[in-house]
């Protein structure tokens, strides 16, 4: 896998994505760098007078996480600032959590999330616990490039404990807590599930079962153990990597299985069939239940590659669709600004509004629980109930990497590419809010964008047939082809 560096003086740059900063480790994630971006973490909190708030840091279970926070640490407590370290190993959104309870300047989360094991990485959240704006991120960047190795003050991790700049807290019991305010706990416990629960060797395992033993549902958990190699897997809760999960709930009599990304922000969910749920539809089932059952009022926030299910339920409720970039902290924009009551995106992330402003994969399990309990029917029951009212929704992806260098070919091309129809599908919009978007006459579209946090070209497609969605991907793919080779 290559990845798509900057070097400029003699270093490598550290330069943000949709998800914060990630590269390989030992080759951009490096302590100097890491140092470079604590340095200029610290001085934006100087700049506005903040270093009395703190900060809070925390991290995941990939390989060297802990030391890279504590190399962080080591950074602010230098520059007077104090730091609260999580106690161990935590899921992101515990992080954004903490930063909001105890009001720091900001927080940060040693991880890479979902990313394969040779990544690590950092993700920012701003005082409140609200999510970092492109302008923020834009002006962070600039700041920690500009700065050089000689400038980053730093003292010894025993020194900055000895002297309390550091304090070591845990906050899982508080998290908890939050979460559980949000769900009608006693209707769960009354169901007594039983579920499955896979936290792919992550970071979600100890939070998923104080939730769940709360729920008083009969747990089972596989690949609990800290893992940086995450078992020769991608941390990536998908239908491929969840395999096992799968089989064992067509073995087994279980309610419902869940599974977390690497650092918990993403929710996967596998119906008592055995059938693997798109992320997709758990935001429409969420989102559904919001506005029938619970009686919540206002919009739905998503990005522009997730899908039009969302449309489809608000437009027969009378609210409306908020289309954002790709990238959550465009969602956390939209909760905090409008009517929307739920945000998420075709990857896997939910927030909810009154919760936090950021995904979080332990809540969204905990609202499935309920609306199965309130619903009192099977989750199968529960999705095929909301396709017959709402339509059928078949979305695919495809990634493809390409060479770096033609890069800015494609991307001509693209720009450029306005066809009339699309197998034979009449064109009615072209979006160019986050890559390129073709909305076709029947409600199917197909978007074709560069990641923002990895190396490949992303291809995604809905329509209401399994098979025009792939032939609106091969279609794509052709036109593509027209101007660069693609290895899939």
């Amino acid at each position: 896998m290559s990845l798509l560096l900057k070097v400029e003086r003699g270093r490598i740059m550290i330069k943000f994505g949709t998800g914060g900063w990630r590269g390989i480790i030992a080759e951009e994630f490096t302590f100097e760098n890491v140092r470079l971006f604590a340095q200029a973490v610290a001085e934006d909190i100087l700049e506005k007078d903040e270093e009395s708030l703190g900060i809070v840091i925390g991290y995941d279970n990939r390989f060297m996480s802990e030391n890279f926070a504590q190399s962080a640490g080591c950074v602010f407590a230098a520059n007077g600032i104090t730091v609260y370290m999580l106690h161990k190993p935590v899921p992101t959104p515990l992080v954004t959590f903490t930063t909001r309870e105890l009001n720091t300047s900001c927080g940060l989360t040693f991880t890479a999330s979902h990313n394969p094991a040779i990544y690590n990485g950092v993700k920012y959240t701003c005082k409140g616990g609200l999510p970092a704006t492109v302008e923020f991120t834009s002006h962070l960047e600039d700041k920690i490039n500009g700065l050089s190795v000689e400038q980053v003050k730093s003292i010894s991790w025993e020194q900055a404990i000895k002297q309390n700049n550091i304090k070591i807290i845990n906050m899982q019991h508080e998290y908890i807590s939050d979460i559980e305010s949000c769900l009608d706990l006693n209707l769960i416990k009354e169901k007594r599930m039983n579920v499955l629960y896979d936290p792919m060797y992550g970071t979600g395992v100890t939070c998923m079962e104080m939730l769940l033993v709360d729920s008083r549902c009969n747990l089972k958990t596989i690949h609990s153990q800290r893992d940086p190699l995450f078992g020769g897997r991608v941390p990536a809760p998908n239908r491929e990597s969840l395999w096992r999960l799968r089989h064992m709930m067509k073995e087994g009599k279980y309610d419902v299985a869940f599974a977390t990304d690497g650092d918990a922000d993403r929710l996967a969910v596998i119906d008592d069939r055995g059938d693997f749920l798109h992320p997709n539809e758990i935001i429409g089932l969420l989102y559904y239940y919001f506005l029938e059952v619970k009686g919540y009022m206002g919009g739905v926030a998503r990005n522009v590659c997730t899908t039009h299910l969302l449309d489809s339920i608000a437009k027969e409720y009378g609210y409306r669709v908020y289309e954002t970039p790709v990238g959550f902290k465009y969602i956390g924009e939209q909760l905090l600004t409008t009517d929307a009551i739920i945000g998420g995106e075709s990857s896997g992330g939910i927030a909810i509004r009154n919760h936090l402003l950021e995904k979080d994969g332990i809540l969204a399990a905990g609202l499935m629980l309920e609306m199965i309990a309130i619903k009192k029917k099977k989750l199968s029951e529960i999705i095929r109930e909301m396709k017959e009212r709402f339509g059928y929704f078949y979305f695919s992806e495809k990634n493809y990497r390409f060479l770096p260098k033609e890069k800015n070919k494609i991307l001509e091309y693209v720009n450029c590419l306005v066809p009339n129809e699309i197998t034979g599908r009449e064109v009615v919009n072209v979006n160019k809010l986050d890559g390129v978007k073709y909305c076709l006459q029947d409600n199917s579209w197909i978007s074709i964008r560069f990641s923002g946090t990895e190396p490949y070209l992303r291809v995604m497609a809905e329509s209401s047939t399994e098979i025009q969605t792939a032939q609106m991907i091969q279609w794509l793919e052709q036109q593509i082809k027209k101007v660069t080779i693609l290895f899939e």
